[in-house]
């Protein structure tokens, strides 16, 4: 919300209170209007409004959804704004618009992240990239903000800064530049003097950064820490400026949140009457049927979490923070007493329980890959095994399970080749034993019901899917459930079966049955020789992801599908092995997960956030009834001790699992101090990830990021149509001209204009008079007119001229994004420039991303350019993923062997491989996966880099770590080396030529980057022409011996 303050009295009050965002605030020249970006209609747009209050006028539709309030126009005629709409790379623009209203303006600057405009209404100080983004103090990578001038009446541009760091943010006092530096260590004020470029301190802090400046000619007033700050200009000096806000601060206020939205685990009680659940950091015990809902060991300002039940079902043990750090407690399942602490001295988080049969131990993972043993009786902890062959924190070992009688342990281990390995503890004589081979990826074992088998899965079935689009091979459905009988004197349970008449009946072969209750059974274990022992169980081939037994049965989840990169799991079906029927059946086609009970007489399955509760021994089911009743289920928070959770465990996280066990040589207890001094003032979630973000910026590491978390997501979004079609207001007229129609890329053909399907007939140079009836207006941008058609049929009307004389009704579907479109125009023009000046020599391929478009785009212009005698691969623009190993090895392939048929051309076995020569492009927003495959790329010496420095972020911090609200903090947790070196990180990967585009050679139309990679490549070939391949003379055998 925006609020109004008095510098003379320190009095505030709120001026806005939409459930949306309202933000980046800028007077008008005559201080009598507000312009600022909101959400009050689904969008997020520029506003204006009075500033002695009223309702606010909309001014934008912006196609792209994020304009940014930049400032106002001297004249006060126009609010300026950055927006990414109408810029198929994604790059920020700046656009002005009138304060009364009407389709925006682009002005002719080619990137623009902040500006600010001087007096003289022609000269733009900006900044063209921009760091701001990231949490990331002290920053030299090839993002780092650089203060630029540019003259948009003479389309001149100056660089004004050229620090290695982040210079940014400007603003004018008379012609004195302003704007924020971390020179000096921490992010301070500086004026610039526009004609020596000479740079001063202003500010002269020493504690905490400034940020934002903004001007009203005379003075300066900045973000100073969390909090405010103010600057004179004519005297130098600079003080905090503390306002009165009187706010009910009522994001802070206890509340009841739904438990049921925020359930994180579940498990079942040992005879399935029960189900204690996690939600919000809480454990709460929910009847199956019957009963009441309790909250068990409530504790606000603590964390619980991986709940589960002790076998006689009378208590319940957990993780929690309580205690300042991760440790086991358990407490009684009624709820009464007081929780008994067992482990005492662990660091780290902690992960799933798994509690012993027995009720002596339980076992417990964490994510440095440690399994432990706790002794429940007196909490000591016995280390069982660690594995070292972990990716990130993401990588967490949960495959413990115990024997039935509690006596041994399995769990998997990664081998050093990465394969998954069972092994079985002797808990009594502390001893481990691998079951299977490293040779293949062995994992998720389980005991049977009788202590007679251990049942894993196995990834052995190598069916080759070949060729296809890739011109390479794959693998789908590779694991197999399989069985190891324990005692070398049991039998496979699988023996071929023999029927004769007359024979004395035999007995038929027992099925292992779980104990009966109060006792267990004695589990045989002969290690000599046990991978030997290892069969199949006659299941077929699938996805496996989990196995578990019940009396009698196999019960595995296998995916329902072959897993896609943005689609890495497709849902899960639940199925069943009878070992006395000897038959498979599938009893559910989707679901989440499923746990037995410990009698083995039930199944809890999850699906999403719905729990049930069917019998272990079910036929093919449908989910139902058993549903267990989580509506209605009400939770108390407490905001402010939960943010002081959430920042504790956030801090933690960061010290176990940052990259460098040294902290980059920070004392980060002292970090700590340092940033908890702000949790007082934290008055919302977002202001938390604020206090989060800046706390991992100390840092100084890329990849380090906050977001999410229980905060109000504002106004919900109205979809916008779009036409894929570029429209310029006529002057004059109610009419939009049709500049250009988007034709897409003739693969996809959904991104191509509706304006182009056969039978609408409409061309560039036409006019839209109508949409949907609804007049054009001079003063309004056409997009108003498309808010939430996209996807529903709607009526244009159209003419060859500005008119309505002659007009017609033509009727279109408007498209839900045009961003797709316009990449494949952008791409289309590069290919184009490229064909202009290299003909057909040369072929041009973009990556946008290095994730499923990075590769699908790669497959359709890569292996169709394989005939081309020189190739340009383009990762500029291209954020990262992690696909660029799979790119590189085909890119490194060279055709060795060739094949000639009697008729026709030449062929190789090698043909996903080229033969000639390579160039790549980077710049400074080619970041992570992109700037590795830049680095990469030189290593291996297929070319050339092109361009400037990457973006400089190459520890990686994976999927995040979950907070108790939802939100995640992502910690920098592995870095790339090579050869004894780190590389990339905070300096971005280096060209071997660097090119700077040149704002007037981009307005010009013209791209200096891949120019000079024409140039290379075309001299490369004039000096080294590649050698025209022939086949060899047909040899002549006649009259040889």
């Amino acid at each position: 919300d925006l609020w109004l303050g008095s510098i003379r009295t320190h009095r505030a009050h709120r001026i806005t209170s939409h459930p949306g965002v309202e933000i980046y605030a800028h007077f008008s020249p005559d201080g009598r209007r507000i312009a600022f970006t909101g959400q009050y209609d689904g969008g997020t747009d520029i506003y204006v409004m009075s500033v002695d209050g009223g309702a606010p006028m909309r001014l934008t539709f912006d196609p792209a959804g994020g304009a940014r309030c930049i400032g106002w126009t001297p004249d006060g005629k126009d609010i300026l704004f950055r927006s990414r709409r109408e810029n198929p790379e994604g790059r920020n623009r700046l656009w002005k618009v009138s304060a009364s209203g009407g389709r925006p303006v682009l002005l002719p600057i080619p990137q623009v992240e902040h500006a600010a405009m001087n007096q003289d209404g022609h000269r733009v100080a900006y900044v063209p990239v921009s760091a701001e983004w990231q949490h990331w103090f002290h920053y030299k990578g090839g993002q780092a903000d650089d203060v630029w001038l540019a003259d948009i009446e003479k389309k001149t541009f100056t660089r004004l800064t050229d620090w290695p760091g982040v210079d940014t943010t400007p603003c004018w006092v008379g012609n004195d530049l302003y704007f924020i530096s971390e020179r000096s260590g921490v992010a301070n004020l500086y004026r610039l003097d526009v004609a020596t470029r000479r740079v001063f301190p202003a500010t002269h802090y020493t504690d905490y950064e400034v940020r934002y400046p903004s001007s009203d000619g005379k003075r300066i007033i900045f973000q100073h820490g969390n909090g405010l700050g103010i600057y004179d200009p004519a005297t130098g000096a600079s003080s905090d400026l503390v306002f009165d806000l009187d706010a009910d601060r009522i994001h802070a206020r206890p509340r009841r949140v739904p438990a049921a939205p925020a359930m994180n685990s579940a498990a079942i009680g040992p005879t399935g009457k029960r189900v204690v659940i996690e939600a919000r950091g809480q454990i709460l015990s929910v009847p199956a049927e019957h009963g009441d809902v309790r909250v068990l060991a409530p504790l606000p300002g603590s964390r619980s979490q991986y709940p589960v039940w002790s076998p006689d079902g009378k208590q319940i043990a957990f993780v929690s923070d309580r205690s300042g750090e991760d440790q086991v407690w358990v407490c009684a399942a009624d709820g009464s007493g007081t929780p008994r602490q067992l482990t005492k001295d662990h660091k780290g988080p902690l992960d799933q329980l798994v509690w012993s049969p027995d009720g002596k131990w339980i076992a417990v993972g964490d994510r440095e890959q440690r399994i432990m043993l706790v002794d429940v009786a007196t909490g000591a902890v016995t280390l069982v095994a660690q594995g070292t062959m972990a990716g990130t924190y993401d990588d967490v070992n949960t495959s413990y399970r115990f024997s039935p009688d509690g006596k041994w342990l399995t769990y998997t281990l990664n081998a050093p080749n990465w394969n998954s390995v069972v092994y079985l503890y002797d808990i009594a004589g502390k001893k481990a034993v691998p079951v299977t081979s490293s040779e293949m990826s062995s994992y998720a074992p389980a005991f049977d019901t009788g202590g007679k088998y251990l049942v894993f899965l196995q990834d052995r079935q190598f069916d080759p899917i070949g060729g296809g689009a890739s011109h390479f091979f794959f693998y789908d459905r590779v694991s197999r459930v399989s069985l190891v009988p324990l005692a070398a004197s049991t039998p496979s349970p699988f023996l071929p079966e023999d029927d004769e008449e007359g024979a004395t009946p035999s007995k038929p072969a027992e099925t292992p049955k779980a104990p009966t209750q109060g006792t267990l059974p004695a589990v045989k274990v002969d290690l000599e020789g046990i991978s030997g022992r290892i069969v199949d169980v006659p299941m077929p081939t699938a996805n496996y992801q989990q196995v578990e037994c019940v009396d009698g049965r196999i019960l595995a989840t296998a995916l329902n599908d072959l897993p896609r990169m943005d689609q890495p799991d497709p849902g899960r079906q639940l199925v069943a092995y009878d070992l006395k029927k000897r038959q498979y059946t599938q009893l559910l086609g989707r679901l989440s997960g499923f746990e037995v009970s410990a009698n083995h007489s039930k199944l809890l399955i999850e699906n999403g956030k719905d729990l049930y509760i069917v019998d272990a021994n079910t036929g093919p089911f449908t989910l139902g009834s058993g549903k267990v009743a989580l509506d209605g289920i009400m939770l108390n928070v407490d905001p402010p001790a939960e943010w002081r959770q959430i920042f504790a465990e956030a801090w933690r996280i960061a010290r176990d699992f940052f990259y460098d066990p040294n902290m980059h040589g920070l004392d980060w207890a002292a970090v700590r101090r340092k940033y908890e001094a702000w949790l007082p003032a934290v008055a919302d979630r977002s202001d938390l990830n604020i206090v989060l973000g800046d706390m991992i910026a100390e840092l100084n590491t890329g990849h380090a990021y906050v977001g999410g978390g229980d905060m109000d997501m504002g106004a919900p979004s109205v979809p916008m149509g779009y036409l894929g079609a570029d429209l310029e207001a006529v002057p004059g007229a109610n009419a939009y001209r049709i500049v250009r129609l988007l034709a897409g890329d003739g693969f996809d053909l959904s991104s191509r204009s509706p304006l182009l399907a056969p039978g609408v007939d409409v061309k560039p140079g036409d006019y839209i008079l109508a949409v949907a009836g609804q007049p054009v207006r001079q003063d309004q941008d056409i997009q108003a007119l498309l808010i939430g058609t996209a996807g529903h049929t709607i009526s244009l009307t159209v003419n060859s001229k500005p008119t309505m004389d002659g007009a017609r009704v033509v009727r279109v579907v408007p498209m839900a994004s045009e961003a797709k479109a316009r990449y494949y125009e952008w791409v289309a023009m590069k290919r184009e420039y490229v064909r202009r000046q290299a003909g057909d020599a040369i072929g041009y391929i973009h990556i946008p991303d290095m994730g499923t478009g990075g590769l699908q785009e790669f497959t359709k212009h890569y292996y169709s350019n394989l005939n081309r005698d020189a190739l340009i691969y383009d990762v500029r623009n291209n954020g990262g993923g992690y696909v660029s190993g799979m790119l590189l090895l085909q890119m490194a392939s060279k055709p060795v062997s060739y094949s000639q048929p009697r008729y026709g051309h030449y062929w190789s076995r090698q043909d996903w491989g080229f033969r000639g020569y390579a160039a790549a492009l980077c710049n400074e927003n080619s970041g992570s996966d992109a700037e590795w495959f830049s680095d990469m790329f030189q290593r291996l010496k297929l070319g050339p880099v092109i361009g400037v420095h990457s973006w400089g972020g190459l520890v990686g911090s994976g999927g995040g770590y979950p907070l108790i609200d939802g939100g995640r903090i992502y910690i920098p947790n592995y870095g790339a080396w090579y050869d004894g070196k780190w590389v990339v990180e905070g300096t971005g990967a280096t060209p071997d030529i660097t090119v700077e585009n040149d704002p007037a050679d981009v307005l010009a139309g013209k791209d200096p980057q891949l120019d000079r990679a024409i140039a290379y490549l075309k001299e490369k070939l004039a000096k080294e022409p590649l050698p025209k391949l022939q086949h060899p003379p047909y040899p002549v055998k006649a009259g040889r011996n």
